[in-house]
C-alpha cells in the first residue's frame, strides 16, 4: 500500500489555510527549491516535486476535499488505502491531474515534465494517467470557449486535464503543435478487461489502452493561471464513434524572475548602495528582454517602480505593467579604498 503524505506539512500551512495562503506558501517554496536555482542538487529536485504535488492537491478545491476526507487521524508514514471511488473520479477518465507539461524551443527546450512525477499515494487517490510532451512549433486548430467551461457536465467521451505553460509561452501565444499520450477505456471490452471468457486481446486485460495524439492549437491572448479551455473533438471516441471534447485548465509554471499579479508582473532589481543614493541607469529583467530604467536618487530598498506595457498580454491586445522592486545589495567584499570611503560616509552621517 502507498504511504500517506501530509501535503499541509510539505507546504508548511495549517489545514485551515486559505487559497491565498496556500498559493503564497507554494510560490515561496517553489522559488527556493527550483532546480534552476539548485543545479545538480537531487534533494532540491525531490523537494520541488513534493511541493508541486502538494500544491496540485491543495490548490484544487475538488482534490482538496477528497484528500481531507481521509480524516484528522492520518499521519505521514502510515499505510494508505484509497477511499471508495478514488483514482478516477476527476474528469471521469482517471487522468493524471498534473496534466500535460510542455517546454518550447523558444524557451531553450527546458522540459518541466521531468518534475511532474507524482507519488504512489497521489496516484492511489487521483489516478496515474495522462501524458507529457513538448511544444513543437506551428499549428492551426484553435482553442474554443476558453473563458469558462466550469461546472459543465462532461460526457464519457470528454476528457479533462491541465496544461502547464512556461510564462514565456503565455507572452508569446500564437500557434503551437502539441504531442501527448493519454489512456482511455478500451473500446473492445468497454473497460472490463475481458471479452467473454478470456482476457481482452486489445488491452491485455488492463481495460485501458494508450493513445498518442498530435494536435495543433492556437494559444489566444489573455491566458491566465486557471483559464479553462475546450478543444472540440479532441477527446476520446465513444462507442458510437462520436469524438468528445478535451477540456484543459491552464497552469502557469513558476518563474525564477517574475511573479504574476493579474495582468501585471513583478520582479526584483539589485542595486548598489551608491546607485540607490545618487540615482543611476540600471538594467532590469523583463519577460521579453532586459530594459533600462532611470533609478531616482534616494531610492530605498523596497521601492516599487512601474514600467508600463511590459506585463502579460490582455485579450484586447494591450499589455499589463511590469513592477520592479528595488533591493539594495552590498558587495560581498570591499577593497581597502571602498572600506575607507564607507567609514567616511558613516562619519559624515
Amino acid at each position: 500500500m502507498a504511504k500517506f503524505i501530509d501535503y499541509y506539512t510539505i507546504l508548511g500551512v495549517p489545514k485551515t489555510a486559505s487559497e491565498a495562503e496556500i498559493k503564497s506558501a507554494y510560490r515561496k517554496l517553489a522559488m527556493k527549491h527550483h532546480p534552476d536555482k539548485n543545479p545538480g542538487n537531487k534533494d532540491a529536485e525531490t523537494r520541488f516535486k513534493e511541493i508541486n504535488e502538494a500544491n496540485e492537491v491543495l490548490s484544487d478545491p475538488k482534490k482538496r476535499r477528497t484528500y481531507d476526507q481521509l480524516g484528522k487521524d492520518w499521519r505521514q508514514g502510515q499505510e494508505f488505502t484509497p477511499p471508495p471511488g478514488g483514482g478516477s473520479g476527476f474528469g471521469g477518465f482517471g487522468q493524471r491531474p498534473g496534466g500535460f507539461e510542455y517546454a518550447s524551443r523558444s524557451s531553450g527546450g527546458q522540459d518541466f515534465g521531468q518534475f511532474g512525477d507524482f507519488s504512489d499515494f497521489f496516484r492511489s487517490m487521483f489516478g496515474g494517467m495522462g501524458g507529457a510532451g513538448r511544444f513543437q512549433g506551428g499549428g492551426e486548430t484553435d482553442f474554443d470557449d476558453f473563458q469558462g467551461a466550469g461546472g459543465r457536465n462532461l460526457s464519457q467521451a470528454d476528457m479533462e486535464s491541465e496544461l502547464r505553460l512556461p510564462l514565456a509561452e503565455v507572452l508569446k501565444g500564437g500557434q503551437q503543435a502539441l504531442a501527448f499520450n493519454y489512456r482511455s477505456v478500451c473500446p473492445a471490452c468497454g473497460g472490463r478487461g475481458r471479452t467473454k471468457s478470456r482476457a481482452c486481446p486489445e488491452c491485455g486485460g488492463a481495460g485501458q489502452v494508450t493513445e498518442t495524439r498530435n494536435i495543433r492549437v492556437n494559444l489566444p491572448r489573455g491566458l491566465r493561471d486557471g483559464t479553462r479551455m475546450r478543444l472540440k473533438g479532441q477527446g476520446r471516441r465513444s462507442p458510437s464513434g462520436r469524438a468528445g471534447d478535451l477540456y484543459l485548465t491552464i497552469r502557469i509554471t513558476p518563474h525564477l524572475d517574475f511573479t504574476v499579479e493579474g495582468d501585471d508582473l513583478e520582479t526584483r532589481a539589485s542595486v548598489m548602495p551608491w546607485d540607490a543614493a545618487l540615482g543611476a541607469e540600471v538594467s532590469v529583467p523583463a519577460l521579453d528582454g532586459a530594459v533600462k530604467i532611470k533609478l531616482p536618487p534616494g531610492s530605498r530598498s523596497g521601492r516599487r517602480l512601474r514600467i508600463s506595457g511590459r506585463g502579460l498580454p490582455k485579450k484586447d491586445g494591450s499589455r499589463g505593467d511590469l513592477y520592479v522592486v528595488i533591493v539594495i545589495d552590498i558587495p560581498p567584499s570591499l577593497t581597502p579604498r571602498q572600506t575607507e570611503l564607507f567609514h567616511k560616509l558613516k562619519g559624515a552621517a
